[in-house]
């Protein structure tokens, strides 16, 4: 019974053991907007039409309905316990042509 009793502490401090070297659970990278190069950002340029600046970076994920005349692409990456990036751009428009552009 001794014997036993041995064995199944010896099994469960391995287990333990081996469990607490295991202890940070994989997170997958979460990619969330418009991934834009700056390649891409520098073509923009106020006097492009909206037509123009979709077929350069295309269009925002969301478009805000307040807002008609504001474009907000934003993009955002939370990697493996590292402080998220946050990268944004914004463009105004007046009568369907850029007047500014903004990055963040």
């Amino acid at each position: 019974m001794k014997q036993t009793m041995t064995r199944i502490s010896l099994i469960a401090t391995m287990i333990f053991g081996l469990s607490a070297c295991v202890n940070i659970p994989y997170r997958a990278p979460i990619q969330q907007g418009n991934l834009i190069e700056a390649e891409r950002i520098n073509l923009i340029k106020p006097g492009m039409s909206k037509t123009q600046i979709a077929n350069t970076i295309g269009t925002p994920v969301l478009e805000d309905l307040f807002h008609k005349d504001r474009w907000d692409y934003i993009y955002r990456l939370d990697e493996h316990y590292q402080p998220a990036q946050q990268h944004s751009l914004t463009i105004w428009f007046n009568n369907d042509i850029a007047t500014k552009v903004e990055t963040k």
